[in-house]
């Protein structure tokens, strides 16, 4: 608890003049190895978001910010809440901020991670095939020398993978059909072309912050352009996507 204590100061220190965000404060003199005191914090469960009724605009606020979130802690603080439980997010009536609860699954990630993913983000982006292959063997998602259709089928689940990104303007996550997508093209490498590769574990928490966001704005139905979030922390700017 005294770890979770430390990350909650950091955590609300790296999000300092984020209206949209509002990170508890743990309290020193009341915490101790087995108990951590937090402020109070009322609101309701985000889930609560995807009732009907709900304006279109709040739901894509809420998704916006998330999103926004995911990416700076992976490219600007490299420091990350990696467990996207909806019962670690309140929406606080009134204002909508959304109030991050749970600190104890927090990592960081090093310099040279972050900059070999970028990389692999900034290729597909670009619909690079030649600099996703590239990018993939470098961070570890695909041996050098691999098998040429197990090579392209990889190129061809990060794309997918990668499709909120690539396309311009709002991305629906309510109507998309992504896990189904990316589920099917899995087996298909993993079955019909025996590419049976684990990811590198560094991915593992990440991956789980990845779809964890990706199901809660499909939950509550936002619609958010990802690309223009992404862009300015990766340096790409607004450009075009191949979708």
């Amino acid at each position: 608890y005294g770890i979770e204590a430390g990350n909650l100061r950091r955590y609300a220190a790296l999000l300092a003049g984020e209206d949209a965000l509002h990170v508890p404060r743990a309290h020193d003199d009341l915490s101790t190895r087995r108990v951590l005191a937090m402020d109070r914090v009322e609101g309701h469960p985000i889930e609560t978001l995807g009732a009907p009724g709900t304006s279109q605009a709040r739901r894509d606020a809420i998704g916006h910010a998330l999103e926004r979130l995911v990416f700076r802690e992976l490219f600007e603080f490299r420091f990350m809440q990696t467990d996207p439980n909806f019962g670690n997010y309140l929406i606080e009536p009134g204002s909508d901020r959304i109030a991050l609860l749970d600190l104890g699954s927090a990592r960081e990630f090093d310099a040279g991670f972050c900059g070999r993913y970028a990389r692999i983000l900034r290729a597909a982006m670009a619909g690079d095939r030649a600099g996703i292959r590239a990018a993939a063997e470098d961070i570890g998602y695909l041996p050098k020398e691999e098998r040429e259709d197990r090579a392209r089928g990889v190129e061809d689940l990060i794309l997918l993978v990668c499709e909120p990104l690539r396309r311009k303007g709002a991305y629906d996550f309510g109507r998309s059909e992504l896990p189904s997508r990316v589920r099917d093209l899995g087996f298909d490498l993993a079955f019909r072309r025996g590419f049976l590769h684990p990811p590198p574990p560094e991915t593992v928490f990440l991956h789980r912050k990845l779809v964890g966001s990706f199901l809660l704005c499909a939950h509550i139905r936002a619609r958010v352009d990802v690309r223009t979030i992404v862009g300015p922390l990766l340096g790409t700017g607004d450009e075009r996507g191949d979708l």
